[in-house]
Formats: structure tokens, C-alpha cells, sequence
């Protein structure tokens, strides 16, 4: 008698759990209720990952592990946002070893024919407009530059909420994606054996200061 009341109670608990227990830390996902302010990259927590076809096989992607940002936000005007990315070319990591000659993937890709880090030590992107869209969704003109090569992309932003986090300070995030030529860049190496478009997936969190 005692096991279904208590089945059934259980059964309650889990379907009616606070919808906050989802996304802990989260307070808001209305951008209105970020408060104005300077925020600044929370580095523990940001990825850029890059995504192009190889050859058609599969849709190969590598992540870049130095990147720094940081925004200024006015929930009065927040189409005057003003937002800068800066990302380490020579950070780039494809997560492989050495190949057989001895010679890191990854060091050939920040190498010559590719990004060339050694010429091109730093990528920006610096916003140009800032466009806020229904619900928590968004676009971000701005400036890329990469590989020297600089050229307008839009950013399709997700804004994912804002809360405290593990600390009393007040913490955000958001998801974007774009996608690039990397010819327009001037990377056009085995170009288009290996991918010409260039998916961008981005996931960062801030801290305001």
C-alpha cells in the first residue's frame, strides 16, 4: 500500500522540480535583467570551436584554448553595446598527438600555408552593431581579422540568462555561431579539398566587473 503513495510522490516531485534546478544559477533569461555595466571574459569557461569538411569524410573540428573578451551593455540602449574578441592563432588544438613524422597537427595548422601565427599572432573581432532580436536571440555585426585579412561577419547570439553563478558577483552568457570563407581570409590552403566555409560555435560566460 506504502510503495505506490510513495512511487507516485516521487513521480510528483521530479515532473513539478523547480525549472531553475535546469540551469542552476540562472535568475533571468530576459536580456532586460542584465544589468548595465563592463563584463569581462570568464576564461575557465569560454570555447571557440571551428568546424570544416575534410575532403567530405566528415565535418573536422579543432578549438582554439587562448581567448579573450570583454563587453560594455545598457539594458536602456542595448544596440550600443560594444563588444571585443582577441584569439591566439597558435592556440589552435585539434586534440592529436604527433603524426607520424614527428611533426604536431596543430603546429602545422598555426604554420605557414595555413594561419601563419608567426606573421599573424592575434584574431580579433570587434562589434560594429549590435542588433537584439526577439526572445533571447540576436545578431552582432563586426570585424573579423584573421590571417591580416580584415572582413565584416554577423554573429547569430543566443542569450542563455543571467544569475549569480557559484558567487555573489553577477555572471552571464551566451551561444553564438557564424560561418566564414577561410579564401577570404587568405587561408586557402587544399582549398576546397578541404572546406572552404568555416562554421564558428562559440559559448562564453562573463563576469561583471
Amino acid at each position: 500500500m506504502f510503495r505506490p503513495i510513495a512511487s507516485a510522490a516521487l513521480a510528483v516531485a521530479l515532473f513539478t522540480a523547480p525549472a531553475a534546478l535546469a540551469a542552476p544559477g540562472v535568475t533571468s533569461t530576459k536580456p532586460a535583467d542584465l544589468p548595465a555595466g563592463h563584463y569581462v571574459l570568464d576564461k575557465t569557461h569560454a570555447s571557440v570551436v571551428a568546424k570544416l569538411s575534410h575532403m567530405g569524410f566528415s565535418n573536422y573540428q579543432f578549438r582554439f584554448t587562448k581567448v579573450d573578451a570583454h563587453f560594455d551593455y545598457d539594458p536602456k540602449n542595448p544596440a550600443a553595446s560594444k563588444i571585443s574578441v582577441t584569439i591566439d592563432p597558435a592556440s589552435i588544438d585539434t586534440s592529436t598527438g604527433p603524426d607520424a613524422f614527428g611533426v604536431k597537427f596543430n603546429q602545422e595548422l598555426a604554420g605557414d600555408g595555413w594561419l601563419e601565427a608567426n606573421k599573424f599572432p592575434t584574431a580579433t573581432f570587434v562589434s560594429t552593431k549590435v542588433e537584439p532580436g526577439a526572445g533571447q536571440k540576436g545578431k552582432v555585426t563586426g570585424d573579423l581579422t584573421l590571417h591580416g585579412v580584415t572582413k565584416p561577419v554577423v554573429l547569430d547570439v543566443t542569450f542563455n540568462g543571467v544569475g549569480s553563478g557559484m558567487g555573489p558577483g553577477v555572471k552571464t552568457g551566451f551561444s553564438a555561431t557564424t560561418t566564414i570563407k577561410r579564401t577570404d581570409f587568405g587561408v586557402s590552403k587544399y582549398a576546397p579539398l578541404v572546406g572552404d566555409d568555416v562554421t564558428l560555435n562559440i559559448e562564453v560566460e562573463f563576469d561583471k566587473k
